[in-house]
């Protein structure tokens, strides 16, 4: 409990780290569901509009706006002391609050969340201090709804077994209270709000169109993979796979792994059904031709730990826009590893290629018969030409164009996944 009886006894609110969308907060007072920013310098903090949103679903729309004065707001200690009173109850620890809705909720939230701690503005001095979090809320998302991506719960469960997950159910006890609370470090993550970055767009409606088609990580800079290595590690080591087994290509005596990853049929981004069937018969060829191992995941059909297990100890990793290619994230960095998104003609994404090379593994788009860009391009060039090519095909009705089935050349992606595994494995793998 923390006595409130001057100005002088409530601490004022810090920003550790911040980029539109991924802040990192000490001493935020929460009132009613109201998260208070308390400092006598207002103009220490960012505009609230790149911290929090406000996200409304109706008829099952969901609907976002700028956070008002009921969300969010800056109060200097004298109206803080008015508006407390004389204590407050502390959440101790680091608490994780991600304030997206169902709709744009997926299972790279934990990779997102621990890339804000890696900020470099308070990496060296605060990120062993904050993790692991004491807590994950999803504020947004309730537990009873169907369609939850299952990795919200169990991601975080299997990566901090001590940590408490926590949905809008058990936000609302939090309001419930009728108390102050006070979170002793925060980390808010927030899609709508990174929409709003001016490096992103300054058009409210392009902005918007963001969500659907970009991932929020591509406001970071591409940092080098060990920074997530270890987080897999510990997937692996909670799943108990073996650390021998997922290395690949790195092992002689291991074969490469390829895996391809669906929803067949489904509302979403499916293959052309004699494509997607052409696809498994030249995969699985694989097996006998080159000694691989192949993996044919229905995305519907596994569970969520044994989807991840495979995806540990996979080489090579093909898919559709969607979150089947996201476990990609879970793949071993090395000098093949690789996934490969398969786009339809009028329809390019973003999203999974930010999510996936934040991870450290290569992503590469797939067309047709060929694909988009070299694995060799340099980075820079792909970002920016991932960015002119999403906003000129993108037209309103995106999600229309994903209901239409995708046609694939299934010989020359397999020969390319061939060509990709059979290159000169002389020099040995490096971490990227």
């Amino acid at each position: 409990m923390l006595q409130l009886l001057r100005p002088r006894h409530i601490p004022e609110t810090r920003v550790y780290a911040h980029l539109p969308g991924f802040t990192v907060l000490a001493n935020v007072f929460c009132v009613n569901g109201t998260l208070l920013l308390v400092s006598d310098r207002r103009d220490s903090f960012p505009d609230l509009k790149y911290i929090l949103s406000s996200w409304k679903e109706v008829s099952g729309k969901t609907f976002v706006k700028e956070p008002t004065e009921d969300h969010i707001r800056v109060i200097d200690r004298k109206t803080a002391l008015q508006i407390l009173g004389i204590s407050a109850r502390v959440l101790r620890g680091t608490t994780w609050l991600l304030n997206d809705p169902t709709a744009y909720a997926d299972e790279s939230f934990s990779l997102r969340a621990l890339r804000t701690h890696y900020m470099q503005e308070h990496r060296s001095r605060f990120n062993q201090s904050i993790l692991p979090p004491t807590r994950i809320l999803f504020p947004q998302i309730s537990n009873k709804v169907q369609g939850i991506p299952l990795g919200l719960s169990s991601i975080p469960r299997l990566l901090f077994p001590s940590s408490g997950v926590g949905f809008k159910e058990d936000w609302h006890d939090y309001i419930l209270l009728g108390r102050p609370i006070v979170i002793e470090h925060l980390v808010a993550l927030d899609s709508a709000a990174t929409s709003r970055s001016r490096r992103i767009s300054t058009n409210a409606q392009e902005a918007l169109g963001h969500l659907s088609v970009g991932s929020p990580l591509s406001v970071f800079n591409m940092i080098p993979a060990g920074w997530w290595s270890g987080w897999r590690n510990n997937m692996a080591k909670m799943l108990d796979i073996d650390a021998h087994s997922w290395q690949g290509e790195s092992s002689s005596s291991v074969r490469p792994v390829v895996t391809y990853i669906f929803r067949q049929p489904n509302t979403g981004a499916v293959l052309d059904t004699d494509d997607h069937r052409q696809l498994i018969r030249n995969l699985n060829h694989l097996v006998d031709s080159h000694g691989y191992e192949v993996h044919i995941i229905d995305d519907r059909e596994i569970s969520f730990l044994e989807r991840v297990k495979i995806s540990l100890r996979t080489t090579v990793m093909l898919g559709t826009p969607g979150s089947g290619i996201m476990n990609a994230i879970w793949m071993h960095p090395s000098r093949l590893s690789l996934a490969i998104e398969i786009f339809p003609d009028n329809y390019l994404s973003t999203k999974q290629y930010f999510v996936i090379g934040t991870a450290g593994i290569k992503h590469l788009a797939w067309r047709g018969s060929q694909p988009l860009f070299e694995t060799s391009t340099p980075l820079s060039i792909i970002s920016e030409s991932y960015l002119a090519r999403a906003n000129a095909d993108i037209p309103p009705g995106t999600v229309n164009f994903l209901k239409q089935p995708i046609h694939v050349d299934a010989v020359a992606i397999v020969n390319y996944v061939v060509s990709w595994l059979e290159q000169d494995q002389g020099t040995e793998d490096e971490e990227m």
